[in-house]
């Protein structure tokens, strides 16, 4: 009986084994799923105000609370340190993934550090008609391909202050590109300058071109040059070299050629013959309290970028003023300047199919606004562009921003950003050039432009024998 008793039991243990071994077995729970963490650099181009950061905080907690794979988180640092920051966050094998806003200039610092873009547009059919064709094709480079999506346009204009022709009864620059001079002159340099004179007035009020004019007591100038640095990119006006200072291949200074001295001459004659344009003394003392040369009521015309946008209501409360078309050069060709901001994803980005989510991201319409209203800048987009011009003259009643837009076509065919060999201290040469002009420093030209030639030459030679 107890045998019969024991084989049962053992039977059913058996089975119970059986049975236990087939049923399913409880899931174990899977570890939640980290996002991807997308860093954005921002402090190579604008965006890095307290304002602006506080824009781009917006923007950083609208995009974390709608997407659960993907968290961003915006990395600003000064302009002055961006060059030490990012390289050594590549150093560090930690490179952010998206950086923005970033013009030509920068890109070019670390040229062949980014990531071509196109198998991304190609694979998307990215939409690249949206933008203006020259916005394009500015962030196309030769053998590296499309390296950033357009986001601001910069080109210039003449910025003139129409209090000050309204007083010495002189008639407007024309506003549009190629349109001749109130009196039927041809709108050049030459003639900007013979205009500059009549509005640059000493202590007394005799203009530039009275021979009463007191030279040493200047209250107002009529021209304040190009740009805000004033380096010697304006050298583009005056031949068919590009204005980088450097052959397009890289190997050959430009700056003994006859281009670079006309424009160096011309750069001299303004500050020193005609005393049409301030020194880099007298700049200082008179432009210092105003936060920029045109903000001080004291400059008639000066050639600069759209960026200026963030002065415009600090004009309107001391000054009326206007928008004109560029000058043609002394070869008759007009060249705008232009700088261009985008997006773009570093090279050793950990991350960049999830950066190029993110940075389509913040190119639709919504986030582009925002965007582009941060930064104060003309859109590369061909349908927000329109809306940029009106916007804009609505907040500026009478100022004609269409000049902007109509000098997109007047575009210089090769940047003066781009890259070229040991670039920050081939700038830095040119610069130094300038500077001993733009101060008195020293006015021998072609001595001044030999040793700025044979400095930069050096510098490619060096890069062109470590780099066959």
């Amino acid at each position: 009986m107890k045998s019969k008793m024991w084989l049962t039991a053992a039977v059913l243990l058996i089975v119970s084994m059986v049975i236990a071994s087939c049923a399913p077995k409880a899931a174990t729970p899977a570890a939640p799923k980290e996002p991807v963490k997308i860093t954005i650099f921002v402090g190579f181009g604008t965006g890095t105000s307290p304002e602006q950061q506080a824009v781009h905080k917006e923007m950083q907690d609208l995009y974390n609370s709608t997407h659960k794979d993907i968290q961003i988180e915006f990395l600003t640092v000064p302009w002055a340190e961006r060059i030490t920051k990012y390289s050594t966050m590549l150093a560090a094998d930690q490179p952010p993934d998206i950086l923005m806003p970033i013009g030509v200039g920068g890109i070019s610092q670390f040229y062949r550090g980014w990531k071509d873009l196109t198998p991304y547009i190609q694979a998307d059919k990215y939409d690249m008609t949206r933008f203006a064709g020259k916005t394009v094709e500015i962030h196309n480079y030769p053998g590296q391909g499309v390296l950033g999506l357009p986001m601001c346009v910069y080109p210039t204009a003449i910025y003139y202050n129409v209090d000050i022709f309204d007083a010495a009864g002189v008639d407007y620059p024309p506003t549009k590109f190629g349109a001749p001079y109130a009196d039927g002159d041809a709108w050049t340099l030459a003639k900007m300058v013979e205009i500059a004179k009549k509005i640059t007035l000493d202590a007394n009020g005799n203009d530039a071109s009275s021979p009463a004019f007191d030279a040493a007591n200047i209250k107002q100038f009529g021209w304040n040059g190009w740009d805000w640095s004033n380096t010697i990119e304006f050298a583009m006006k005056f031949g068919d070299e590009n204005g980088s200072g450097v052959s397009k291949d890289g190997k050959t200074s430009l700056l003994n050629t006859k281009q670079y001295l006309d424009a160096m001459n011309f750069g001299k004659d303004t500050i020193w013959t005609w005393r049409i344009r301030a020194s880099g003394e007298q700049s200082g003392a008179f432009y210092q309290n105003a936060g920029d040369p045109m903000g001080s009521g004291m400059v008639g015309m000066w050639e600069i970028h759209t960026w200026m946008g963030w002065a415009y209501s600090s004009w309107s409360e001391k000054f009326a003023w206007n928008i004109a078309a560029v000058p043609a050069g002394p070869n008759g060709k007009i060249i705008d300047m232009v700088d261009a901001d985008t997006a773009v994803i570093p090279a050793a980005s950990k991350h960049p199919k999830e950066a190029w989510e993110v940075m389509k991201w913040f190119y639709e319409p919504a986030q582009y606004k925002k965007l582009i209203d941060n930064y104060v800048c003309l859109p590369a987009d061909k349908e927000a562009m329109k809306s940029w011009v009106g916007e804009q003259q609505a907040k500026f009643p009478g100022v004609n921003f269409d000049v902007f837009v109509e000098a997109l076509d007047y575009v210089e065919t090769y940047n003066h950003e781009s890259w070229k060999p040991n670039y920050s201290k081939v700038n830095d040469a040119m610069n130094t050039a300038w500077g001993h002009i733009s101060s008195g420093d020293n006015l021998d030209v072609e001595a001044v432009m030999k040793a700025a030639h044979e400095e930069v030459q050096k510098l490619l030679d060096e890069y062109w024998a470590a780099n066959p």
